[in-house]
């Protein structure tokens, strides 16, 4: 069953990479600049082939990393999901003529290797517990205050950063999953007709909420950069907001020794650095980077025009 597990989970990266890479294609051939996507460009995403193709991709990588945490330990499980930033590097290179260099080999190494020993220490501390009513409560007032700063965030910078996109995507999509934590612990634990009946709406509101702007912020990220960083930001920032969620509202680390806390903190912080790293040389986020910075405040003196400011979707 482990190597059944092991084989659904790389699946479900090789999903994650190649449905990110589909949605890129069709959110640069529908978005008209870079930036937040607004409500028609969205709908119109809608008619994209590539775009929906992508989704579906995204979809079938859930469903078969969901059986995998059925079949084997977290611990086990999840180290794989991060090597879907490998792949993605290696679908960019072969499906968009991408160029690396060895900051870029050595930036998705150091990625790997954090998020792989943050998850796998977590893991072996975390505890499970019922939530309390308070708990479930602070969870789900934070993640709405953190989905209301986003939404006015994405509202009023008109030309954000791609990083600054995908750490906030991160952060809503690691309160999805707490909140999504609550809400099925609730309906496991007292039956699915009680459950329903007694369900924490608020934390079930929050979840939708979180959801909604966090593809949102997915989906713009895809029209500010590559697909790669995208994938770097999700697979690093998801997991280690999510185990830090769960660690200081829920509980789950409370047994936990000083050494673990702190291994897990030296990890988290190297996979967060590497994604640093990879967005300061990641060839396509430089030119995008420049592109933004073009829109944001006007050509430098002596220099051209817009249309020669290389632009990352068009390749």
């Amino acid at each position: 069953m482990t190597l059944l597990a092991i084989g659904l989970a790389l699946l479900s990266a090789v999903s994650l990479a190649y449905g990110a890479l589909l949605q890129h294609r069709g959110v640069s051939g529908v978005a008209t600049e870079p930036g937040p996507l607004r409500l028609r460009t969205i709908l119109r995403l809608l008619g994209s082939p590539y775009w929906v193709t992508g989704l579906l991709t995204l979809g079938a990588g859930v469903v078969a990393n969901v059986i995998a945490l059925s079949l084997a330990p977290v611990m086990v499980v999840q180290p794989v999901g991060a090597f879907s930033l490998v792949i993605s590097i290696l679908l960019g290179v072969l499906h968009r003529g991408l160029s690396i260099d060895r900051s870029i080999v050595a930036a998705v190494a150091v990625c790997v290797v954090g998020v792989t020993g943050f998850v796998t220490v977590s893991a072996l501390v975390a505890t499970s517990s019922p939530t309390s009513g308070r708990e479930a409560h602070v969870l789900a007032l934070l993640a709405l205050a953190c989905t209301a700063v986003a939404l006015v965030g994405i509202l009023t910078i008109r030309h954000p950063r791609q990083l600054l996109l995908i750490s906030g995507a991160g952060v809503l999509f690691a309160f999805c999953a707490t909140n999504m934590h609550v809400v099925s612990s609730h309906i496991v634990a007292t039956g699915f007709v009680e459950g329903l009946a007694s369900l924490p709406w608020l934390n079930a509101i929050a979840l939708a909420a979180s959801g909604l702007v966090g593809s949102w912020l997915v989906q713009s990220s895809y029209s500010a950069g590559p697909p790669e960083m995208v994938i770097a930001g999700l697979t690093v920032i998801d997991p280690i907001i999510a185990v830090v969620l769960g660690a200081t509202l829920l509980g789950e680390a409370a047994d936990a020794a000083v050494l673990p806390l702190l291994g897990m903190a030296a990890f988290g912080v190297l996979a967060c650095a590497a994604v640093v790293v990879l967005s300061k040389h990641h060839p396509d986020a430089v030119e995008a980077e420049a592109r933004r910075s073009h829109r944001k405040h006007g050509p430098a003196r002596g220099a051209g025009t817009d249309d020669e400011v290389p632009d990352p979707a068009r390749r």
